[in-house]
C-alpha cells in the first residue's frame, strides 16, 4: 500500500466513525459517552480490518493510524467536556451582558460540588456504592485498582496523583 492509500483509508473510516458517534450521542443522549465512543471506534476498526482483509493483506499501519486517531478523538472530547475554562466561559455566556464578578465563578470551582459530581459519576459507572453518607468500592473498582497497581509495580511507578 502507498502512503496516500494508508492515509485516505484511515481518514475515511475515522470520519465515518466520528459522524456515527456524534449521531448516536445526539439521538441517545450524552450518558455513557465513552462506552458509545469505544464501541463505535472498535466497530469501525473491525470494519476497516475486514475490508482490508477481503481486499488482500490488511494494512496494519492504516489500522494503527485509525485506532490512534480514534483514541485521540475520544480524549479530546472527554477533556473538552470537563474543561474548567469552558465551564467558566459558559458561566459568563449565561449572564446578561456577558459580565460576572469573580465571586460568581464560585460554583465552577466549588470543590464540594465537584467531589459530589465525581462520586456520582463513579457510582453511575459501577465503581462505588453510596449509602447513608458512606462510600464503598465495588468489586469492579477493586479489580480496576488491582490492575492499575500491578501496572505501577511493573513499571516501578511509586507516585500517585
Amino acid at each position: 500500500m502507498t502512503i496516500w492509500t494508508t492515509l485516505t483509508t484511515s481518514a475515511f473510516y475515522f470520519g465515518a466513525a466520528a459522524v456515527t458517534h456524534l449521531l448516536v450521542c445526539t439521538f441517545t443522549g450524552e450518558s455513557r459517552f465513552m462506552l458509545k465512543g469505544l464501541l463505535t471506534g472498535f466497530a469501525f476498526l473491525f470494519a476497516a480490518a475486514a475490508s482490508e482483509y477481503a481486499a488482500g493483506a490488511p494494512d496494519l499501519v492504516s489500522l494503527y493510524l485509525l485506532l490512534t486517531l480514534w483514541l485521540a478523538y475520544l480524549m479530546f472530547f472527554v477533556n473538552l467536556l470537563n474543561s474548567v475554562t469552558l465551564k467558566m466561559l459558559a458561566r459568563l455566556a449565561e449572564q446578561p451582558g456577558g459580565t460576572l464578578d469573580e465571586a460568581g465563578f464560585g460554583p465552577v470551582f466549588d470543590e464540594g460540588a465537584a467531589i459530589g459530581l465525581r462520586l456520582e459519576d463513579m457510582r453511575a459507572n459501577g465503581f462505588l456504592t453510596l449509602e447513608a453518607g458512606s462510600v464503598s468500592l465495588t468489586k469492579k473498582a477493586g479489580l480496576l485498582l488491582k490492575i492499575v497497581f500491578l501496572i505501577r509495580k511493573v513499571l516501578s511507578i511509586d507516585i500517585v496523583g
